[in-house]
């Protein structure tokens, strides 16, 4: 049996019909930018997040960076954030001229809250939590400390969409919250695309601006602004899948609690907490010593596995030249122990029970 990591192939079949009808509905109108879709698109994320405003942007980079810049800081400014995602958290914070500042994590694979009160300086403006595969931060502590210190609270919320934090959805809950609408993401479109939410409305008007040009109208520009609008056709894709992600996402955490259920005697399994939460996991990402002895004795079963992140965002070269060495010990850690194992919504029971029992086929010889 071969497990694949994603099923990209599948998951179109299922949506095959939807897909062209919605393409041809678009393509007849001629309406491509900054269209009805869009409109419409954001105006169905402000109904299912219950915040005030959306923006459809080109991806989530794009979106942090006219974030960060809509705040109005400072070359130089710190922004408190982790190591251990993908490149693009800290890459946005420096192309914007600021400065990331790494902590550590906890064992949940979060930002460790204790660790972020170290490092609060004069030039700290943000704290930007990643709420690792969709399950959250501790944002009430994370709250407090930005209420306390008077910073942006920004909600990296990538893996997140449809994730409720104590009632409310993650990335309606900070100052301001970005997701990432890739592909490989639980909620997506069909290529690159990007959200931001916000409750505040003066934000929300600046990066409006900020996505086209900085043009109030077509021959009037009030600022210099880039080019990072979500086209209509990816919006209508994505109409498409708001109608479907709750259910994906009740599927993956069911896969979830399957997997802790059979697989936490032998390995590390995420922590989460459903009393005041109901994690999407966009991955599943459990930790083990033996994890490159796993991953090839999976790989030789062929279930496709991943790993996030291999190389923390502290270790990469591109960090090192610019803000030099520091050390994060758990984070460095958990680099060689994690590993992703094959989630997603289009997964079949007896997929599931083959991974189950392959990793515990492997550790029978532990």
């Amino acid at each position: 049996m071969k497990v694949k990591f994603t099923n990209f192939p599948k998951e179109f079949k299922v949506l095959k019909k939807e897909l062209f009808k919605k393409f041809n509905t678009i393509c007849l109108k001629g309406e491509y930018v900054l269209g009805k879709e869009l409109k419409d698109f954001e105006k169905n994320i402000q109904k299912f997040l219950k915040v005030k405003h959306a923006l459809g942007v080109g991806n989530w980079t794009e979106g942090t960076i006219m974030v960060l810049k809509a705040l109005g800081y400072s070359k130089g400014d710190e922004i408190i954030t982790v190591s251990n995602s993908f490149i693009a958290t800290c890459g946005a914070i420096a192309y914007e001229g600021l400065v990331p500042k790494l902590v550590d994590v906890g064992q949940d694979l979060n930002i460790d809250v204790n660790e972020v009160k170290k490092k609060i300086t004069k030039k700290t403006k943000a704290i930007m939590p990643v709420h690792l595969s969709g399950i959250p931060s501790d944002l009430d502590k994370l709250k407090k400390i930005c209420k306390k210190e008077n910073l942006d609270l920004i909600e990296d919320a990538a893996h997140a969409f449809g994730t409720k934090y104590k009632n409310n959805y993650i990335g309606a809950i900070g100052d301001v919250g970005i997701f990432s609408l890739h592909p490989r993401k639980s909620f997506h479109v069909l290529g690159d695309g990007g959200l931001i939410v916000t409750n505040n409305t003066s934000l929300y008007k600046k990066i409006l601006l900020l996505r086209n040009h900085g043009l109030k109208n077509r021959d009037e520009s009030l600022l210099w602004g880039t080019n990072s609008r979500l086209d209509n056709l990816q919006a209508g894709f994505g109409n498409l899948m708001l109608k479907k992600i709750s259910s994906w996402n009740t599927k993956q955490l069911k896969i979830a609690k399957k997997y802790s259920k059979n697989l936490s005697k032998k390995v590390k399994s995420p922590i989460y907490n459903l009393k005041i939460s109901n994690p999407t996991f966009h991955q599943y990402i459990i930790r083990t010593k033996f994890r490159d002895e796993l991953k090839k004795f999976l790989h030789q079963n062929k279930i496709d596995t991943a790993i996030h992140y291999p190389i923390p965002i502290h270790k990469q070269i591109a960090y090192k030249k610019q803000f030099g060495n520091i050390k994060l010990p758990l984070t460095e850690k958990f680099s060689k122990e994690i590993l992703s194992l094959p989630i997603n919504p289009h997964m079949r029971k007896n997929e599931v029970n083959y991974v189950i029992s392959k990793v515990n086929e492997f550790f029978e010889h532990k």
